[in-house]
Parts: structure tokens; sequence; C-alpha cells
């Protein structure tokens, strides 16, 4: 288990509308893994979502809330979350988090579906809120 931090910002894009960010500092590196989720973060047990593998970001990048300018990534970004996190487990196919947020709580899980998006030619996983033991 690796102690890191998460942020989820909602961003409202110009070009890919409402979606949300959902950045962890990766196990072993300083940059953050980050994922974009347009139906938001489930907040309760049953519920999945699409979650797309976007590029690694700096610290700076993956912790920024503001307004973007220009590129495909314009828009404002408003910090919907954030706080400690511990990584149980993280692989390619899979990768389990603890989150201790303020609205997002407990384990979730992302798992590789083998997919490629073709809008954002990233990773498809799906994100979900695991059972409590």
């Amino acid at each position: 288990m690796t102690k890191s931090k998460f942020i989820v910002t909602e961003h409202h894009a110009k070009r890919a509308g409402l979606h949300y960010d959902l950045r962890f500092k990766m196990p072993s590196s300083v940059n953050w893994a980050s994922f974009a989720v347009r139906k938001g973060i489930p907040l309760e047990y049953g519920k999945k979502v699409l979650a797309i593998k976007t590029t690694d970001h700096s610290p700076e990048e993956a912790e920024f809330v503001g307004k973007i300018e220009s590129g495909y990534g314009a828009g404002e970004l408003k910090k919907w979350d954030d706080g400690p996190c511990d990584i149980i487990k993280y692989s390619d196919n899979h990768i389990v988090i603890d989150f201790k947020g303020h609205k997002v709580k407990g384990i979730y899980h992302l798992i590789n579906t083998g997919t490629m998006n073709k809008s954002d030619k990233g990773k498809s996983y799906l994100l979900f809120k695991g059972k409590q033991v």
C-alpha cells in the first residue's frame, strides 16, 4: 500500500463538454495519473461509469484549478473534491484505491476494459466503488 493524494475537478471544457477529472499521484513517480469521467464519480456502491485514461500530469498540472484559455482542455476547472488516499494495487489492468476525501470515500476500482476510446485514443476503464469489508 502506498500513501498518496488525489483531486477531482469539475471540468467545463469548451470542446469535450462537462466531465470530471480524477487524478492521483502514482506510486514511484512524481507524476499523477489522470482519468476523464463524463458521468461523475460514483458515490454509491453498484454504480459503474466509464473512465478514460488521459496523459499523466505533473503535480502542478494535476492540481491546477482555474481557467485554461486554449488547447484541447480549454475551459474552467473547479475543485470538486480532494484529499489523501491509499493506493492498494496499481497495475495497467487493475487499480484499487482507498479514497479519504470529503465526497469520495472508500475503496474504488479502475478495471481496464481492454478497449481504446476512439475519440480520445485513451484506454477505457470501468470505475466503481467497491463494497466495504
